[in-house]
């Protein structure tokens, strides 16, 4: 099973996928290599080491660090109208992520630009840290049309540990 790494300061994004069916990692300044390689929106900078991947998700705003990871395709989120994933819609009650160009799938499924409803938004959850979480359940292979039943961070009885200031 490919593996997945996540770049963050501490480890709400790694919290926020418990409910995966892949192994999960933090990468450290080392680097690695790993099938996807997920930068936090915590603004972490990425590992000194080598870092290699297939598929870098990342903040937007930290696009230009992309030339210093050997990937096979960057995936870009925030709420810019440039980045691959955005949300289009802000309500807590009913987020719809909106993916803005064709995506590729870590299992060689392509995502044609859709509008994907998301289950409701807890309070104090960041909409950067609601991409990336979606961001990575969609790059592992997760229909779109699923995306609505999955359980999201803060939801459950032991909320996701992000303080919700958005970048």
């Amino acid at each position: 099973m490919e593996s997945i790494a996540i770049v963050e300061q501490g480890r709400s994004l790694s919290r926020c996928l418990t409910g995966l069916a892949r192994p999960v990692r933090s990468l450290g300044p080392a680097g690695g290599q790993a099938a996807l390689v997920a930068v936090a929106p915590d603004g972490c900078p990425l590992p000194q080491g080598p870092l290699r991947c297939r598929v870098l998700l990342l903040p937007g705003r930290l696009a230009p660090l992309a030339g210093a990871v050997q990937a096979g395709w960057v995936v870009s989120y925030g709420l810019d109208g440039r980045d691959t994933l955005t949300l289009s819609s802000l309500s807590p009650r009913r987020p719809c992520l909106a993916l803005q160009r064709e995506l590729v799938t870590l299992t060689g499924r392509c995502l044609e630009p859709q509008e994907i409803p998301l289950p409701p938004w807890p309070a104090g959850l960041s909409p950067h840290l609601l991409l990336a979480w979606a961001g990575v359940w969609l790059l592992t292979g997760t229909p779109p049309a699923a995306m609505g039943g999955l359980p999201l961070p803060g939801a459950e009885k032991k909320p996701c540990p992000f303080p919700g200031k958005g970048l």
